[in-house]
């Protein structure tokens, strides 16, 4: 499926988030603990730094128009925006409930497949200015770190 060039960066980052998503997934059903508590130490620390600027760039500019285009639409970002909270928040507990690993990492790769399969190709909906909007605002993201 061809990415619209609006969204280029954020493509680029769901592929990070889905790399992510898939080490955690590999790490807890390894059992291997100290991968795991590597992993969820480093998450608890760095997830909300190094997705806020793609959170903030999705629920300000494409959750925000495309809420206004359609009644389905506007739930479904709704329901994307609640899942960024709840990824920030079982990230934060990964750090002390490493049982969280599979889970959080199966929210973060069925958010990002959810949001390129259903919301990105909705950017047609939108208008020139608005679509401007989401590139500039995504073209001040600094570089996702992998974990």
């Amino acid at each position: 499926m061809k990415v619209a060039g609006e969204l280029l960066i954020l493509a680029r980052e769901h592929h990070t988030a889905l790399s992510l998503a898939d080490k955690c997934i590999n790490a807890a059903k390894s059992t291997d603990k100290t991968e795991i508590e590597s992993l969820c130490l480093k998450i608890s620390q760095n997830f909300k730094m190094d997705y806020s600027e793609h959170f903030d760039t999705e629920e300000t500019t494409i959750f925000a128009f495309l809420s206004a285009e359609t009644a389905e639409l506007s739930q479904l970002c709704d329901q994307l925006t609640l899942e960024h909270q709840r990824l920030y928040k079982m990230a934060g507990e990964l750090e002390t409930d490493s049982g969280l690993l599979e889970e959080f990492g199966q929210l973060l790769k069925s958010h990002s497949r959810t949001e390129d399969t259903e919301i990105f190709p909705k950017i047609e909906l939108l208008s020139a200015t608005q679509r401007r909007e989401i590139l500039l605002s995504s073209a001040k993201h600094a570089a996702v770190i992998k974990a």
